[in-house]
């Protein structure tokens, strides 16, 4: 009798030993590196450990020390999303899986694009695009160009396109309105939609934040007296997607370009680009200067006239050199 109780203490205490050492083993195993290249993993929906871990090249052995590890720290759920594995231990790994930690993407929409750049920036992100050529957008002011918020956006893998985009341009529209709303008395627009409009060709016309006031000034001041914008970013944007680079003759001339502000009196029907706060503050808050002319001096800023006899002396001097 006291021979089997002392087999059965060695069976016992040999089977605590053997899963000590398999746990031990598998801390141990817990700590290695999950890949050397690879920085991203996606677990799919309705995915579970068991096929997680035949995407990775495993031998029978760790994948049954990993088993043995996610059983004993209770991991086993795999909750769907986007996960950093870069330099990542196979316990962190495992229990970002299981808690649903997934990796955050960042989204930038700078000031200054058009529409044709913001969709390669879409393309390239990993947002679920449920928003087909931005028809997700509010075109309360009869056009969606131009009315998303330059800012950084955070979202998860597969996020909803729409919901960002919508997010964006809530927030723009909320800060259109409460500049409106302090607008600047004399203002030679008459509504919000122009402001937005104007502001967006002060974006792409301004080298610099500290230039942005005093470009807004003549352009309210040319339109006060019925004097045509001329201004070199609408044209191409009437050419986009298909501007080569150049403004030619013909260009300029061209009647039938609706931005050509060379040729149309006033704005351009659209927006023609993403507005930073400083060029709608630089609208919205200014006034008219006396300024009616500038030209670019090469260095990010510009050099303002008052009349063309003096315009063209700053012509021939930073641009004709």
């Amino acid at each position: 009798m006291s021979s089997k109780k002392s087999k059965f203490s060695i069976f016992l205490l040999s089977v605590v030993i053997t899963v000590i050492a398999l746990i031990g083993s598998s801390e141990s195993f817990s700590h290695y590196r999950v890949h050397d290249e690879l920085h991203f993993y996606n677990v799919k929906e309705g995915g579970s450990f068991n096929a997680m871990l035949e995407d990775f090249s495993l031998q029978p052995a760790h994948k049954f020390l990993l088993k043995v590890y996610m059983r004993v720290n209770d991991i086993n759920i795999a909750q769907a999303g986007y996960y950093s594995i870069k330099n990542q231990s196979w316990k962190d790994f495992l229990f970002s899986v299981n808690k649903g930690d997934v990796v955050i993407f960042k989204l930038k929409i700078p000031s200054g694009k058009n529409f044709f750049e913001i969709k390669k920036i879409l393309s390239e992100s990993n947002l679920h695009n449920d928003c087909d050529n931005f028809k997700c957008l509010d075109d309360r002011y009869n056009f969606v160009e131009g009315t998303l918020k330059p800012d950084t956006y955070f979202y998860k893998d597969s996020d909803s396109l729409t919901k960002l985009l919508q997010q964006s341009q809530e927030e723009f529209y909320q800060l259109a309105n409460s500049f409106w709303l302090d607008k600047s008395p004399n203002l030679p627009i008459k509504n919000l939609s122009d402001a937005v409009i104007l502001a967006s060709i002060v974006e792409k016309e301004a080298g610099n934040d500290n230039e942005k006031s005093v470009i807004a000034g003549v352009f309210l001041h040319r339109l006060s007296i019925g004097m045509k914008l001329q201004a070199d970013p609408t044209i191409i944007y009437g050419l986009m997607p298909n501007f080569n680079g150049n403004i030619t003759t013909a260009n300029l001339k061209d009647k039938s370009n609706p931005y050509n502000t060379y040729q149309i009196q006033g704005l351009p029907p659209t927006p023609i680009s993403t507005i930073s706060q400083s060029s709608l503050e630089a609208v919205i808050l200014g006034m008219k200067n006396e300024y009616l002319y500038f030209v670019a001096k090469g260095d990010g800023t510009h050099k303002f006239s008052k009349t063309y006899k003096e315009h063209l002396k700053a012509v021939r001097k930073y641009q004709l050199n």
